[in-house]
């Protein structure tokens, strides 16, 4: 049996002045489901026991490039954008957010390494991230968006219920 971690990620920049300007500081919604089936259902043959695929998506959802499935043996672990995740078993994936990965990807404030999911198939979890770095351009305010689904050879009719899991700090 075949499980791979399908990671949907998605991102956008907010310069200092549009920020504090604006009444939405989020992404808006998208609709997961087909987009985690599809990479699931085009990925699933080229997959050894146990892997990985991330799928960049542009602000508004749509689709960049579909990666490869990464091979991930036994309970090795493998570091995806800010998370590191081992598979315990075929039917559960232990996720953790790394603090130095965060720090690199969405800049201040700190977030400490923790667990922070375990995936079981099919119930995906959704994991909002922001933050604020500056460069000599000006200071951005980050948004990022992970959406990580363990997807297995038994293929239900409809995904289980999201979870949230929101590390968004309050940035004025």
């Amino acid at each position: 049996m075949r499980s791979v971690v399908v990671v949907l990620e998605r991102s956008s920049a907010i310069p200092k002045q549009d920020w504090r300007s604006a009444s939405r500081r989020t992404l808006l919604p998208i609709e997961v489901a087909s987009l985690i089936r599809n990479v699931w259902k085009s990925n699933q043959n080229n997959a050894d026991e146990q892997g990985s695929v991330v799928l960049s998506l542009t602000p508004d959802g749509s689709t960049k490039e579909t990666e490869a499935v990464h091979s991930i043996q036994g309970q090795q672990r493998e570091s995806i954008g800010v998370f590191e995740v081992v598979f315990l078993s075929r039917d559960q994936v232990k996720v953790t957010l790394l603090e130095e990965a965060c720090a690199r990807l969405v800049g201040s404030p700190k977030r400490r390494t923790r667990q922070i999911a375990l995936l079981r198939p099919w119930q995906p979890v959704r994991v909002l991230l922001n933050g604020r770095s500056a460069s000599y351009s000006g200071q951005y305010y980050l948004l990022q968006e992970y959406h990580l689904t363990l997807c297995t050879e038994r293929t239900p009719d409809q995904l289980g219920p999201t979870r949230l899991v929101d590390l968004q700090a309050d940035l004025f």
